[in-house]
């Protein structure tokens, strides 16, 4: 049988105008804010991609411990995620120097911020730090 419902926006709709639980809003939103794909994020905590469009639509939302992974991936709060606070970020203790280059690395244009993540996972894999990480 051939399936006749349409997944994501209706014609003339963009991904911002499609409905969406509070849960699913802040995912999407926060998601978008830190420049991950669907596919990305689902990498990231152990999703498909289409697990996370799921999640990011008109639903109740995942287990809790799938909330707990993404919010770590995101580093947002499970609170903000559930709605129950505004948005927060997992303090970690950063120093200054670094902080203001990540900061500086946030206004850059996409492409040129998947530069700069690609120069620094180089020298983390050529020092042992690190695995390569792929980017789409």
């Amino acid at each position: 049988m051939k399936r006749t419902t349409r997944r994501g926006p209706s014609r003339g709709q963009t991904h911002q105008d499609v409905k969406r639980s509070p849960f699913g809003e802040r995912l999407f939103t926060t998601r978008k804010a830190r420049g991950l794909s669907q596919a990305e994020l689902g990498e990231l905590v152990g999703l498909s991609k289409r697990m996370v469009s799921f999640y990011e639509g008109d639903t109740q939302g995942p287990p809790v411990d799938v909330v707990i992974k993404i919010a770590k991936a995101l580093n947002v709060t499970t609170s903000y995620l559930l709605g129950e606070s505004p948005m927060k970020t997992i303090k970690e203790d950063m120093p200054p120097s670094i902080r203001k280059h990540v900061k500086t690395l946030q206004k850059l244009p996409p492409k040129d911020q998947k530069a700069v993540m690609r120069m620094i996972e180089g020298l983390a894999v050529q020092n042992g730090v690190t695995e390569k990480a792929s980017h789409k």
